[in-house]
């Protein structure tokens, strides 16, 4: 993994205040004493081409070219490593994506999965924060419907809570780029 881009990334989250602490409620319904507001680094020009490079690298090592996620935080890392791969000359290895809807659609053709996604494809699955791993796993059951290999999950922060345990148990490979130290109450890399 590249040290320098991790530490960019680092350094650009101080920049963009993308860390905060104090007292939040979390989608989970949890509370907690910090907040990582991962849509100011995915909307972010910089920040979403570090985390683009960093994560192309590790699909690129796992010989997949298919991506997705949960609606909507995964949408902008999908799209931009969908085009990063487009973008890459020395690579004729397109990536595709998806992504999977909270509520399957009542209106036009009805899908819950959104994109490319082939029956029996292998498959990264990606997201921006992995807290309980809950919206993870819920994408995951949509996505094996379709008889496809998950072959890792991928975050940006991994809040070193429930989240990694939950998905290693029900069998599935987690790597995050970054991860909450709850001794120091800072982020780290993690890789």
């Amino acid at each position: 993994m590249n040290d320098k881009l991790l530490n960019s990334l680092l350094n650009r989250i101080n920049d963009l205040k993308a860390f905060k602490t104090g007292d939040f409620l979390l989608s989970s319904g949890k509370k907690s004493d910090f907040y990582f507001d991962g849509r100011l680094l995915t909307l972010d020009p910089i920040a979403i081409d570090l985390i683009t490079r960093l994560f192309l690298e590790i699909v690129r090592e796992r010989k997949v070219n298919i991506v997705g996620g949960p609606a909507t935080a995964s949408i902008p890392i999908i799209s931009s490593i969908v085009f990063a791969s487009f973008n890459e000359k020395k690579s004729k290895n397109l990536i595709s994506g998806f992504f999977v809807r909270n509520h399957q659609k009542d209106y036009g053709t009805g899908k819950i999965i959104e994109g490319h996604l082939p029956k029996k494809s292998k498959v990264i699955i990606i997201d921006d924060t992995l807290t309980t791993g809950n919206s993870v796993l819920q994408t995951i059951k949509h996505v094996e419907k379709m008889d496809c290999e998950i072959v890792e999950v991928l975050t940006i922060l991994d809040r070193n809570e429930s989240g990694k345990i939950n998905l290693n148990k029900a069998g599935y490979k987690t790597t995050s780029l970054l991860i909450y130290n709850n001794l120091t109450k800072m982020i780290e890399k993690n890789i």
